[in-house]
């Protein structure tokens, strides 16, 4: 076969080979690690009496993303503390229960521009409360999900653009993470400067964080600035049977602005019932 015949070849299988890539299902598992605002924290749980058990400094958890057929999820395993919540008040599902359940993540960092979702969400009241986080990778989107509580319960949809961090300085280092060889770069964002490692060797691109991507075509495998950080630790391509992977036929779809409006009567509602209990 000549070099022509090759190339011939070549060209005819490619799309069945990038179909095939891009099919592949899997989920990273990440450990990330959040300075607490202790005193917010109190005021939010306890209505500022301070009464109840002590909020931790740093909490350490475990955060997965689960992707297949170019969409993705965030998830995040409830921190356990003793069976106790932020504030000293007993979680109402009990120890085990609320240690391992796994929930969806809602936005982090609001009001920071483009850092919205993607987040270290799902722990403390401010962030992944009644919502979710799902990515659509084939477009590169991050739709965040939240869902309102009472009787007349609604699902709002927001999506977010990546955003390619504008001002990533690259370095020559590389080290590996999680088998994978990753570039270094630093990113500024908002008030934080992070040192993030970063792979291009995955069929997707990806930060748990909106903005700190430092190449359109990368996947943030560890971040870290003086507040909070994560790193993978494993990347598994395996079936995934997670079907809750697409967005509720009934979500109204709201811009970033107005879910953040939303979430915060929301979080108010819960905030005054926390201290009427």
């Amino acid at each position: 076969m000549n070099l022509m015949s090759r190339l011939i070849m070549a060209a005819a299988l490619l799309p069945v080979s990038s179909a095939l890539f891009a099919q592949q299902s899997g989920v990273i598992d990440y450990e990330v690690t959040q300075r607490i605002d202790a005193s917010r924290m109190a005021r939010f749980q306890g209505g500022g009496n301070g009464e109840g058990g002590e909020v931790p400094d740093v909490i350490t958890l475990q955060q997965h993303f689960t992707f297949n057929n170019g969409i993705g999820k965030l998830t995040t395993d409830r921190p356990d503390f003793g069976g106790q919540g932020f504030g000293g008040r007993r979680n109402q599902e009990g120890d085990s229960t609320r240690q391992r359940r796994q929930r969806p993540d809602g936005p982090g960092g609001e009001g920071r521009p483009g850092g919205g979702p993607g987040g270290f969400g799902g722990f403390g009241p401010q962030r992944g409360f009644g919502g979710g986080q799902l990515v659509d990778l084939q477009n590169k989107k991050y739709e965040t999900l939240f869902s309102t509580s009472g009787d007349e319960k609604k699902t709002y949809l927001s999506e977010e653009d990546y955003v390619i961090a504008p001002n990533a300085e690259r370095s020559d280092k590389t080290k590996k993470i999680a088998g994978y060889n990753c570039k270094k770069a630093t990113v500024k964002l908002k008030d934080d400067t992070y040192t993030v490692w970063y792979t291009t060797d995955l069929p997707f691109s990806y930060s748990p964080i909106n903005g700190l991507l430092p190449e359109s075509n990368g996947v943030v495998l560890s971040a870290e600035s003086s507040s909070r950080s994560f790193t993978a630790k494993k990347i598994s391509f395996k079936p995934v049977t997670d079907t809750d992977l697409s967005v509720p036929a009934d979500a109204q779809k709201v811009t970033p602005e107005q879910l953040r409006e939303i979430r915060r009567a929301e979080m108010e509602k819960l905030r005054k019932r926390q201290q009427q209990n």
